[in-house]
């Protein structure tokens, strides 16, 4: 298992076009892999889910806790941190 914590710097945050980037990246992998908003106190979700992400109500500055178990989780890891760290770009 592996865990990373990131700074959500998107001005919309993980809404719409951001939250569609990251649902189809976390897609990529066959780890199990969940998010937690740590700012609002949210509880884990599936990164793989847009509902699941939208419901997560990630804004702009918060901070969130990315967690991954399974044969690629490191890349998870990874692709998703640097997808976040680029602004979704």
């Amino acid at each position: 298992m592996m865990e990373a914590e990131i700074q959500v710097k998107h001005e919309h945050g993980l809404h719409a076009r951001p939250a569609d980037l990251f649902v189809r990246t976390a897609n990529r992998f066959q780890s199990n892999i969940q998010v937690v908003n740590m700012t609002t106190g949210s509880n884990l979700v599936n990164a793989k889910s847009i509902i699941r992400i939208l419901g997560l109500g990630v804004c702009k500055d918060h901070k969130i806790r990315l967690i991954a178990e399974g044969s690629d989780e490191a890349e998870a890891i990874t692709a998703l941190t640097d997808l976040i760290a680029n602004n979704f770009n």
